[in-house]
């Protein structure tokens, strides 16, 4: 394979975001820095579309166009000869996402010369059937379209589309016959050891309060029945940004649900690392019941923390949290409740035999050690492809 592959990827770098695109983008480049060259394309409004700068973060090239006023089915003329003074030798692109115009305007560029890329489409989920039922009809109608014409354009012309689970993969072959390779996300370890003795009657999740997606309302209401069936005394924190109406919302499903907020349950709001870390540490288990799910960062990380997880079925990587007896896969509020049950009456050592489980899972599965050489595999197979 030729040396020092260079790979554009389309989007933002930053470190610390809380969109778990970003983070996918961050902590890939981080581990394969070393064997490839990755420069970023950030698009922004706040710039007019004559507007180009290169910059350097972390030692990385960042390419900033400006496309203020730039319609949306249009790509700024300065970065159509940009890419057009590209060589296609030695270099490919990476594309992310679905429901998105701008991967089509590029993929067409691309094709035009002959620039081959791959694209992870990270919330596949919404091709399948479920997602698509709770939509109004108009807009599944819209939608349906929008994939038929764009979306499918994109992923027949990638030289390979990365899943991030083989539950992905279905929903998937619906659109396209291109090649699709299965490669996990790689998580970065907390750096959490198994202090068993400082465990408080805690549950936690971490993440996005969008209540529908991430079935904050089924984990509220989950977590409501467990205390009044089974008198317990746990708390339930929820760490991660919030907007002024979901917050709102939590409030209501709490006030209804016979939970009081602030003690019962707690909104963090999003936390620093450290103290994030701290809570996931002092929590018994995590829970999250998302309705559907890309893949599941947040719980991989609960994962390397040695914490038993309560998820829904909803959350792609369930079979592999069963398959190690990591923790519980559950199909509505009841058995999420009852799970809950389960662990906070298990004895020491059965406890501590789940949250070791945990901890294997993510070696096992997650680690970036076991995902580095798939990626650069992936990687390697756009160029030879």
């Amino acid at each position: 394979m030729n040396e020092r592959l260079t790979i554009y990827i389309v989007g933002d770098f930053r470190s610390g975001a809380a969109d778990g695109l970003a983070e996918f983008n961050y902590q890939n480049v981080k581990l394969l820095e070393d064997t490839f060259l990755f420069e970023f394309i950030e698009f922004n409004r706040a710039n007019s579309t004559d507007y180009y700068r290169k910059e350097t973060r972390e030692g990385i090239e960042v390419h900033c166009f400006g496309i203020q006023g730039l319609h949306v089915y249009k790509l700024s003329s300065l970065f159509r000869d940009w890419l057009a003074g590209l060589s296609a030798n030695n270099m490919i692109f990476h594309l992310s996402h679905i429901w998105n115009i701008n991967n089509y305007l590029i993929a067409r560029q691309l094709v035009k010369l002959n620039i081959r890329y791959l694209i992870t489409p990270h919330d596949s989920y919404v091709y399948g059937r479920l997602y698509s039922k709770s939509k109004p009809f108009l807009k599944r109608l819209y939608r349906k379209a929008f994939v038929r014409i764009f979306d499918k354009y994109v992923l027949d012309h990638a030289q390979i589309v990365h899943a991030l689970t083989a539950q992905c993969v279905p929903s998937l072959r619906s659109i396209t016959s291109s090649k699709i390779s299965v490669v996990e996300n790689q998580v970065k370890d907390v750096g959490i050891s198994p202090t068993f003795s400082q465990i408080k009657p805690q549950v936690c999740y971490i993440g996005r309060l969008s209540i529908f997606q991430k079935g904050i309302d089924l984990a509220l209401a989950a977590f409501a029945h467990f205390k009044s069936t089974y008198g317990s005394a746990a708390s339930y924190i929820l760490v991660g940004p919030a907007e002024k109406e979901a917050s709102e919302a939590c409030g209501l499903i709490c006030e209804n649900s016979g939970l009081t907020l602030d003690a019962d349950v707690v909104l963090t709001g999003k936390l620093p690392e450290k103290e994030r870390n701290t809570v996931l540490a002092e929590s018994k288990v995590y829970l999250q019941l998302s309705r559907y799910e890309g893949f599941g960062l947040s719980v991989v990380q609960a994962l390397s923390a040695f914490k038993p997880v309560v998820v829904s079925t909803g959350i792609p990587i369930g079979g592999v949290i069963l398959s190690y007896k990591a923790g519980f896969v559950v199909h509505n509020t009841q058995e999420a409740s009852e799970a809950l049950k389960k662990l906070f009456s298990m004895p020491a050592d059965a406890y501590e035999e789940m949250a070791k489980n945990a901890r294997q899972c993510y070696e096992k599965e997650f680690h970036p050690d076991v995902i580095k050489p798939e990626l650069i595999e992936l990687y390697e197979s756009v160029v030879s492809k």
